[in-house]
């Protein structure tokens, strides 16, 4: 098995990951730092993801149509002009918005051509497995990217985490710029119109829907969970940036736990039964936080138990959805990650700002993604039988 489009893709995933959740610990700091409300510091992290998503399905029609390569420079090179903006005008809230805005753009190449990469380049078996690779990348890094987020932040000023990014990407972009190939071999004209309707039959698509609402709810309540925390461990509970940049090393070691668990469990179980399992995970931590007291330990136990169910459940969904579609991933990958990330951006957002601000809101928020989950894969397992074999 070619190890050089897992490495690749494992490397442009990262750039659109980094981009969503590095900022998160600095959100309180920006609030003091440039006298703005809750809501209008929320905007940094809503506008990203919704420039995230929503350019995603230009992306990957595009892509199938004009190559991988190519739409990798345009995105990135968009990614990189965002964060100039924030780099540069870091004291002006509505200029860092609008940079996050361009940034958000920019990074919806990432997430479409990581998987249309490794969709180009493996089938079957070797397909599963090349995403469980980055399945650990894309669900590890919105964890660890807090991390040193939090860590420079404290120790270097919350705009240095502007200037991290900003080398980052440029570096990633020259590495792209001189390694990248072209994997797509069935490149085709583009043709916006078709685009249009074949994104409308997607949407109708029962298989689509299904296998890739798994993740759209995993990551939303994982977002939700990273976007109210910093403002709960460090108003309330008095961390500092770099102790909680410390702290979620342990939900990132979830992940981890989840990703390659799965690796072995999927030679004994199915993917329904695993993710029967993942879903049992989620309901436990939120029954946990509903039954505790608001304490650091608990806080952070419960949100280990939900990354280690999205470590299960992330690239079991992804396989389910992409498996099928080997002419149209790049399409098919373009609308999940749209519909991913604006859902995380507007609802994330609404409900950060609305509801979800304590430990005991997480814990129902919890429960009612896990039964979503549970009532999709119910209505799947109806409507068709499941895969027996992960692998």
């Amino acid at each position: 098995m070619k190890k050089t489009p897992i490495l690749l893709a494992m490397m442009i995933i990262a750039t659109g990951q980094v981009g969503v959740s590095i900022y998160l610990p600095s959100l309180p700091l920006i609030s003091e730092a440039l006298n703005a409300s809750h809501a209008e510091i929320q905007l940094l992290v809503t506008l990203f993801l919704v420039g995230f998503g929503a350019s995603q399905l230009f992306y990957g029609p595009l892509s199938d149509s004009i190559g991988r390569r190519p739409v990798f420079l345009l995105g990135q090179g968009i990614y990189l002009a965002g964060t100039i903006l924030c780099v540069v005008f870091a004291d002006q809230l509505s200029t860092l918005i609008l940079g996050r805005l361009l940034q958000g753009l920019g990074a919806g190449s990432a997430s479409v051509l990581g998987r249309s990469v490794l969709r180009d380049s493996y089938d079957g078996p070797q397909l599963t497995k090349a995403l469980s690779y980055i399945s650990v990348t894309a669900s590890i890094m919105p964890i660890i990217a807090p991390v040193f987020g939090g860590w420079m932040a404290f120790y270097l000023g919350w705009e240095a985490v502007f200037v991290f990014v900003l080398l980052y990407l440029a570096a990633i972009f020259t590495l792209g710029y001189f390694v990248l190939p072209e994997t797509n071999s069935g490149i085709r004209s583009f043709n916006i119109i078709e685009v249009v309707k074949n994104y409308g039959q997607l949407l109708t698509n029962k298989q689509v829907v299904s296998s890739a609402s798994y993740n759209w709810i995993s990551y939303l309540a994982s977002l939700v969970s990273l976007s109210v925390m910093p403002f709960i461990l460090q108003n309330q509970l008095g961390l500092t940036t770099a102790e909680y940049g410390s702290i979620m090393i342990i939900p990132s070691a979830g992940l981890m736990i989840g990703s390659v668990s799965l690796n072995i469990l999927n030679r004994y179980f199915s993917s329904a039964q695993l993710l029967v399992l993942s879903i049992m995970l989620m309901m436990s931590a939120g029954l946990w936080l509903l039954l505790t007291d608001t304490t650091l330990f608990n806080l952070i136990w419960a949100f280990t138990w939900l990354t280690i169910a999205q470590g299960l459940s992330f690239p079991l969904s992804i396989s389910m959805l992409l498996e099928p579609h080997k002419r149209q991933a790049g399409a098919v990958s373009a609308l999940s990650g749209s519909i991913q990330m604006c859902l995380a951006g507007l609802f994330g957002g609404f409900l950060v700002e609305h509801w979800v601000q304590s430990q005991w809101a997480m814990g129902v928020f919890y429960l009612l993604c896990a039964s979503l989950m549970g009532f999709v894969l119910f209505a799947s397992s109806r409507r068709t039988a499941m895969p027996q074999e992960f692998a």
